[in-house]
């Protein structure tokens, strides 16, 4: 398989990872319109339990802010590598 072949899988496949998670987002808020606020609700097939979660998130960029030694004292460096890729024009095709 070339390069260009797996470059070519790896951006259908973002996009259909895109794709369907836009679908199911538009899906769940359906379904969650269906419960009307309920917290379960059955059909024909299913049965459907809706949990409402809460949860805290530190606002790191304001604790950092507010505290600029924590980022050194506590920080943990995690390092990461992503790839992008993009469909040659024509123009940069041409030999140079």
């Amino acid at each position: 398989m070339s390069i260009d072949s797996i470059i070519t899988r790896y951006l259908q496949a973002k996009a259909a990872e895109a794709a369907a998670k836009k679908d199911a987002d538009t899906l769940r808020e359906l379904i969650l319109q269906h419960a009307a606020g309920a917290d379960h609700f059955t059909t024909a097939d299913y049965i459907v339990t809706i949990k409402e979660t809460a949860s805290v998130r530190l606002d790191s960029a304001r604790l950092y802010k507010d505290f600029p030694d924590i980022k050194t004292e506590y920080g943990k460096t995690t390092v990461s590598r992503s790839v992008t890729a993009t469909v040659k024009t024509a123009a940069d095709r041409l030999p140079a």
